[in-house]
């Protein structure tokens, strides 16, 4: 079954002085057009890099992920990931904040689109 987002043995290890770190092994999941998902795990079990690599924003380094049909590369402005620490510019407003995302998702809109 295809679905709209298409995790399929994904995986990521990462290298140490050590040997390799296995963090996601065999991760399969698809998600439908709509539905809601969340992932539950206690800390350190791949949760959030699971979330990344749908994101594009940490390499996969075994299967991959498919987003309404194309493989995810890396990021891009039909995704994003709400980070379980602050990341706000400290010294803008929460709007501008905001704001700076949308400028670099739709450069060309107007400001009226924008708001």
């Amino acid at each position: 079954m295809r679905g709209y987002v298409e995790l399929f043995q994904l995986g990521k290890t990462y290298r140490t002085p050590s040997g390799p770190a296995v963090i996601v092994e065999g991760f399969d999941l698809n998600i439908e057009r709509g539905e809601f998902v969340a992932l539950l795990g206690h800390s350190g079990c791949g949760k959030s890099t699971v979330l990344t690599m749908v994101a594009g924003l940490n390499s996969i380094t075994a299967g991959g992920v498919v987003l309404d049909g194309r493989e995810i590369a890396g990021p891009g402005p039909d995704r994003g990931v709400v980070f379980q620490a602050p990341c706000l510019l400290p010294w803008m407003s929460a709007y501008e904040n905001v704001a700076l995302g949308v400028e670099r998702v739709f450069p060309h809109a107007s400001p009226a689109e924008r708001k």
